[in-house]
């Protein structure tokens, strides 16, 4: 709203021997009626609130990637996301991905899930960043026994988390930063990958690019 600014100055009354006659009841009436009508012409009609329509991921070159005890990620894939996917479904596709072909048992069973909490923006003056954050759920504590052992599995097992739900390759990435819950809590401190706090796309985005410009791209995509 546009806003005026006013200034009346109220002149003490004058009495009958100050050789004026006071202002009569109608002049002065009008006088606010006056005011009054310039007010309303100085104020704007409020602000119509639009329609906001939920966010869409649009195409993206998604990738997933198979663990290497070398270079840690190893084999990139395609993998297929619809366009019409929100960021959070997106992520919940990936996590399942996860489960089912890193995190899974002897049997092939996935050992353990992700869930997708939200994705958060932050406004900037010339893009909104992305902050996802997901929990890892966990209930026999498989994931910290037998991923984050020694230093080449710590790294590997970070590296496919990280890679695959940032998506660090493309600009934007699929979200620019990472909040990863375990079993709902802060991530427990490890010797040879940290995961706690904020995961930033642009720390992912060297591994990842060297990677998909010295491996070739491997079998037909997945879709998630």
């Amino acid at each position: 709203m546009r806003s005026s600014s006013w200034n009346f100055t109220f002149e003490p009354r004058r009495t009958a021997g100050d050789g004026h006659a006071p202002a009569k009841p109608a002049s002065f009436g009008i006088g606010i009626l006056w005011i009054v009508l310039i007010l309303f012409s100085c104020s704007e009609p409020p602000p119509v609130s639009q329609p906001v329509s939920e966010e869409r991921i649009g195409t993206i070159d998604a990738y997933v990637f198979k663990p290497d005890d070398q270079t840690y990620l190893a084999a990139p894939r395609a993998f297929a996301l619809a366009p019409e996917m929100s960021p959070t479904d997106a992520l919940t596709a990936l996590g399942r991905h996860l489960s089912r072909h890193y995190f899974s048992d002897d049997a092939g069973e996935p050992a353990l899930r992700f869930e997708a909490l939200g994705v958060h923006h932050v406004p900037a003056p010339y893009r909104a960043y992305r902050l996802a954050v997901i929990n890892m759920v966990d209930p026999d504590l498989r994931a910290l026994q037998d991923f984050f052992q020694g230093s080449a599995g710590a790294q590997t097992t970070y590296y496919m988390l990280t890679a695959t739900f940032l998506q660090p390759h493309l600009d934007p990435p699929l979200v620019d930063g990472l909040i990863l819950l375990y079993n709902g809590n802060e991530f427990p401190q490890t010797d040879h990958a940290n995961l706690r706090g904020i995961v930033a796309a642009e720390r992912i985005k060297p591994m990842v690019m060297k990677i998909l410009q010295r491996q070739p791209r491997v079998g037909s995509t997945i879709f998630g």
